[in-house]
């Protein structure tokens, strides 16, 4: 499984949630309130994996994927969008933008490990 997760949410209480949950489960944990600052934390934290909140006020999920899709060095980072917006059309849009996978809140622990081990085994069965 990935060592380092970044998780990019304008929520507080969900990134400290999160990185609560994964401390205990034993990685390391970084967390960004703003899209903005979470392409600032990938180049500072290198994270193995991010999870980015679809809709942000100041930059959205979106706009931060399409950067890190950009970038030669972000290209291949995997990243599992996390939102409250259930609908279809964006989960279309972001596995055609460059998601490795698209969950909706509100986060279901088991399901959430489960998804990024399917990205991890997927990231590296592709590598391989």
């Amino acid at each position: 499984m990935f060592k380092k997760i970044l998780i990019v949410d304008d929520e507080k209480a969900t990134v400290e949630l999160l990185q609560r949950f994964f401390h205990i489960k034993g990685y390391e944990a970084v967390g960004a309130l703003r899209g903005d600052h979470g392409l600032l934390m990938v180049k500072v934290e290198s994270p193995d994996v991010v999870i980015l909140d679809l809709m942000m006020p100041d930059m959205d999920g979106m706009e931060v994927l399409r950067q890190l899709r950009s970038n030669p060095d972000t290209v291949s980072l995997p990243v599992l969008m996390l939102t409250a917006n259930a609908a279809l059309d964006g989960m279309d849009k972001a596995l055609r933008a460059g998601a490795q996978g698209y969950m909706t809140k509100p986060v279901r622990f088991p399901e959430l490990i489960a998804e990024l081990e399917r990205i991890f085994n997927q990231v590296h069965s592709s590598q391989g």
